[in-house]
């Protein structure tokens, strides 16, 4: 049975400040009370600039809530409720699952234009990870499955447990988007922009359309994966703010 639209229950979304654990907290009070996340807490915000943007985001709802045009308001309830909560430990695990068969890891035989194309949106992502965070995913050619070695696997363990909560959960929102963890941890780390994860997530997607045409469907694809990664990357950055 499908969920029937909530209707807007109150006139103003405005950001605020109220008294917590660590001193004043950043806040949105819907008519005056504070906005609550899924598990029925106080939803905090790290700083101000994302309390005004998950408050305007409340603001321009219509007649009835719509949570898929409040993607701010997502990614903070699941850093609250999830990333910096109990879920952590097996979101970590889900995480660190794709680094045993990255897209980035598995370079096309052919023709040479794509194969280009891949390595040079690829390979230095591989490098950065391997040069900065330790952490040796190895590249190889065709599709065939080829096993990473363990040490890899356990330091990409590592690396992801320490990753802040903010960090973490736009990680995820990328990896969720792109299907690759090397493209998410680069972006969360400021290695890459937006645009550059957009493109290098969709490397083949793109050369096809080039070649074959516009094909509405798989641009409208494309265009979901630019908005969450576009998304992802501004939620970090309202988080360092």
């Amino acid at each position: 049975m499908s969920r029937q639209p909530l209707k807007k229950f109150y006139q103003l979304a405005e950001a605020g400040t109220a008294p917590g654990a660590d001193g004043v907290s950043h806040v949105v009070r819907l008519d005056g009370r504070v906005l609550k996340t899924p598990l029925k807490e106080t939803l905090v915000l790290p700083t101000a600039g994302l309390a005004a943007a998950v408050a305007a985001e409340w603001q321009a709802q219509g007649e009835y809530i719509v949570p898929d045009t409040m993607p701010l308001t997502q990614l903070a309830n699941t850093m609250q409720d999830k990333a910096a909560g109990p879920d952590r430990a097996a979101m970590n695990a889900e995480v660190c699952k794709y680094g045993e068969s990255d897209l980035v890891c598995y370079l096309a035989t052919h023709p040479p234009e794509l194969v280009k194309r891949q390595e040079d949106a690829w390979l230095p992502l591989l490098h950065w990870l391997a040069e900065d965070k330790a952490i040796s995913l190895q590249p190889v050619r065709g599709i065939q499955y080829c096993a990473q070695v363990p040490e890899a696997l356990q330091a990409l363990q590592r690396y992801v447990a320490d990753l802040p909560a903010a960090a973490f959960t736009a990680a995820q929102a990328v990896l969720g988007a792109t299907g690759s963890i090397v493209i998410a941890l680069a972006l969360a780390d400021r290695r890459i922009t937006p645009e550059e994860a957009y493109v290098a997530a969709c490397v083949d997607e793109l050369y096809q359309l080039e070649m074959w045409g516009n094909d509405s469907i798989a641009r409208e694809r494309l265009e979901r994966i630019r908005h969450d990664v576009t998304g992802a990357a501004r939620f970090l950055a309202l988080c360092r703010d």
